[in-house]
């Protein structure tokens, strides 16, 4: 038997001062899912939890992707939105601006003439390269005036004249003198004029719905049926008929407005929407400057409600 105490098998391979936990850790793997020799529970499992976790991470990663997309879609929405807005406020403050720029350096208010209710000049509010457009849709709302006092006169000749419901024809046309001049100038050439002035889509669309109704209201009375109002051409034709030649040239001249007055009217409709369409306006921007501008207003007539109620008490 030998002296040395340390020469037993079982100290030959073992170190006294190693980890019994990391002898465990180094032995390896078996292949058997969730099993593991003696001493490796600890490791096995934590490594069959580790697969499964993958396991799941993968199963799950198309519908979390998804999800993301559909969060970044709708932030990026409504990003757009507040952007549009803040560019609406923007617009808003710059004509703000260049209205009391225009105040300071111009004057106010210049129309009508013998009674003036606002300021407006082409020169000084449109862009030069859309002045020329203005100004063309200004002359043809001009042409409409001199077109209905023409239709008055030629519809009062006709009354003279004995032409069967012209007491009607005149009353009816007297009648448009007032209501289409006040009506023409305030839902198509006033909304056209700021939609060149300000580019924002709602004042478009007010010029293409009502100037649409012009055009075909334009048509309508270019063919002139008994008790409309009009002397247009079924009018005239009956005006010759009974030989009254003066009231039948008027007739004529009413006739040839109104039909300029549509075929006018559809040109400078199309050249408007091709501006439109090329400046990108859109009919979502429009719904939205319609109701940012009512809660605008009625912000303004709460406050001077408030005022109002303040100042009583």
């Amino acid at each position: 038997m030998s002296g040395n105490p340390f020469e037993h098998a079982e100290y030959n391979n073992t170190n006294p001062f190693e980890d019994s936990n990391q002898i465990q850790a180094d032995v390896p793997l078996t292949d058997h899912a969730g099993k593991a020799e003696v001493g490796q529970d600890y490791t096995s499992y934590t490594q069959y939890g580790d697969n499964q976790s993958s396991v799941y991470q993968t199963t799950t990663a198309a519908p979390s992707n998804a999800a993301d997309d559909a969060k970044n879609a709708a932030k990026a929405a409504e990003l757009r939105r507040r952007e549009e807005e803040l560019a609406a406020r923007e617009r808003e403050i710059q004509a703000a601006q260049a209205e009391a720029e225009r105040v300071r350096t111009q004057g106010k208010n210049n129309f009508p003439k013998f009674y003036p209710l606002i300021y407006m000049s082409i020169p000084a509010e449109i862009p030069k390269a859309h002045q020329a457009t203005v100004k063309f849709i200004y002359h043809i709302w001009l042409a409409l005036l001199g077109t209905l006092a023409l239709n008055f006169l030629a519809c009062m000749l006709m009354l003279f004249a004995g032409i069967p419901n012209g007491a009607a024809d005149m009353g009816v046309s007297l009648g448009y003198c007032f209501t289409i001049t006040a009506a023409s100038f305030l839902l198509w050439y006033r909304p056209v004029y700021n939609a060149f002035m300000k580019e924002m889509s709602m004042y478009y669309y007010f010029y293409f719905i009502f100037n649409g109704f012009h055009i075909l209201f334009a048509f309508y009375m270019a063919l002139g049926f008994p008790s409309t109002g009009s002397a247009g051409l079924i009018n005239m034709i009956q005006v010759f008929n009974g030989k009254h030649i003066f009231a039948g040239i008027l007739c004529v001249f009413s006739t040839a407005l109104w039909f300029v007055q549509g075929f006018g009217g559809l040109f400078f409709y199309r050249k408007v929407h091709q501006h439109y369409n090329q400046q990108g306006h859109t009919f979502d921007q429009a719904k939205a400057q319609v109701t940012s501008s009512a809660v605008r207003n009625e912000a303004v007539r709460s406050a001077a409600w408030s005022a109002a109620t303040s100042g009583r008490v």
